[in-house]
């Protein structure tokens, strides 16, 4: 039965198709790419051959397109856990010679995949990968995942290519040990990592389904509960607090502000909330973040005078339905409709809306996005909707491909997107520019670009944690805020 890269290597045989295929099908490889392990490995042999054998053709590709920069960092991803390193020779000087940005955790990998003479380099090697990938956790990455992912598949492909001579799986073990005993590389503390020190060397497979765990590419159900009815808090601490506080997201936010705990929150909303204490630190350690950012992105609208519908997808709280009620005010809406499969954010959502207008339409729907329908949605009719995507589009739980096809069957006479997420890296930031490249190629006509924005880690300033005095130095590790800058990604456009 012919895979993915089967048909790759079928039909790769120029640049310009290898291209031509990217461009219409990269959300195909994104999604595949972010399959378990057992998925993965079962097309090891067609991975490897397509990058072995077709080479000089993704050589010949225009990485100034963002679909191909994410397809050659979806190969190296492959090359990193399915530890190809017949393959990686052939990748690694495609990306040195492109200037594709060759960061701290890609350094750790290659210290193991590439350029190694011997077992003994890669035990000596293990204080350098982890210096590198403390690096990327504090400097470059938005969450310590990838780089814990990174730590992982080098233990197991020492473990792998050593076994059953153990003594090379048990002097790195000794090392990681040590590490932790005298507090040295603070990551190697990760649940992940502790966890994978347990398993057993003739269960080696056993490391990568705690990978999967961690990059919860394992499915998790979640209950849905019935849309029929508005999900809102009521009665609540939290909802009489709300009472003496101005309906603006400032002072919204200083409930939060002032009950947030110590707990660190992580994963930057891509974990389901399911806590008062995690609204609370959600919302007091991003809350300025996503209102610069849906800022930014509304100043790129029109001026819109008819009445309009509102579909906030993914929504949390509700910050973006917030910072839009902010700056329009609620007269020309008729309704807004809140996604988001943690009850207990979605009635804070709602609460949040009607703090703004007590009077206002709500709809709310409490489910994952690949668990939609047409049937979930029943919108007044109205001339325009604008579809809020406020850090959703980048977060890869879900089928960009089905949510596109279920957003076709629910268009207004006018839509307006407005997309805002952080920069992670590559292939995130390529679903939110295959979404908008969607929409362009099949709304030709009508389609219309109002802004496009990216900022990294590096390059040019945009804000940080101290937004409103901004620092100039963010690459040096300084005392204060400069070490947070922040990243965003904003695309808004409309179709007709």
């Amino acid at each position: 039965m012919s895979n993915l890269f089967d048909n790759l290597f079928e039909i790769s045989d120029s640049s310009d198709s290898l291209d031509n295929f990217l461009n219409e099908n990269i959300q195909d490889i994104i999604e595949f790419c972010n399959s378990d392990y057992n998925n993965i490995v079962n097309c090891k042999q067609s991975i490897e051959t397509f990058i072995l054998l077709k080479c000089n053709i993704i050589d010949g590709l225009n990485y100034e397109e963002t679909y191909n920069k994410a397809f050659i960092s979806i190969l190296l991803e492959f090359c990193e856990r399915l530890n190809l390193r017949s393959s990686i020779i052939s990748i690694y000087p495609i990306i040195d010679r492109n200037n594709l940005g060759v960061g701290s955790r890609l350094q750790a990998a290659l210290l193991f995949l590439y350029n190694v003479d011997s077992n003994s380099t890669l035990i000596n090697r293990f204080d350098e990968i982890c210096q590198n990938l403390e690096l990327a956790i504090e400097f470059e990455d938005d969450n310590e995942k990838k780089s814990i992912t990174t730590f992982l598949n080098y233990y197991y492909c020492v473990i792998r290519d050593t076994y059953p001579h153990i003594k090379f799986a048990s002097e790195l073990k000794l090392k990681i040990e040590k590490a932790l005993d005298n507090n040295i590389y603070q990551f190697l503390k990760h649940e992940s990592i502790i966890q994978s020190l347990g398993v057993n060397y003739n269960n080696v497979d056993d490391i990568q389904k705690i990978i999967d765990t961690l990059l919860e590419k394992t499915i998790i159900t979640h209950s849905v509960s019935d849309i029929s009815k508005i999900i809102i808090e009521t009665d609540t601490e939290y909802s009489n607090m709300l009472k003496d506080v101005a309906a603006n997201f400032d002072s919204i936010r200083s409930i939060s502000v002032r009950h947030a705990g110590s707990q660190k929150i992580t994963g930057r909303g891509v974990k389901i909330l399911e806590s008062e204490v995690e609204l609370y630190g959600y919302f007091k350690s991003y809350g300025n973040m996503h209102k610069a950012k849906l800022q930014s992105a509304f100043n790129a609208l029109p001026s819109i005078s008819s009445k309009i519908n509102i579909i906030d997808w993914g929504c949390g709280q509700g910050f973006a339905s917030m910072v839009f009620l902010e700056k329009y005010g609620h007269e020309n809406i008729n309704q807004i409709t809140l996604i988001e499969p943690s009850e207990i954010a979605l009635k804070r959502a709602a609460l949040h809306c009607k703090k703004y207008c007590s009077k206002i339409l709500l709809k709310t729907i409490c489910k994952k996005l690949n668990d939609l329908d047409e049937s979930d949605f029943n919108i007044p009719q109205s001339d325009i909707t604008i579809h809020l995507f406020s850090n959703i589009l980048d977060i890869d739980d879900y089928s960009l491909n089905r949510l596109i096809n279920l957003i076709e069957k629910t268009l207004s006479k006018k839509d307006y997107f407005v997309c805002v997420s952080p920069y992670i890296d590559t292939i995130k930031t390529e679903r939110l520019e295959s979404f908008k490249r969607y929409f362009e190629n099949k709304h030709t006509s009508s389609f219309q670009l109002l802004k496009e924005k990216l900022n990294g880690k590096v390059g040019t300033y945009w804000k940080c944690n101290n937004h409103n005095n901004p620092c100039y130095d963010h690459n040096q590790k300084i005392t204060g805020y400069c070490s947070n800058k922040w990243t965003r990604v904003i695309n808004v456009f409309s179709v007709n």
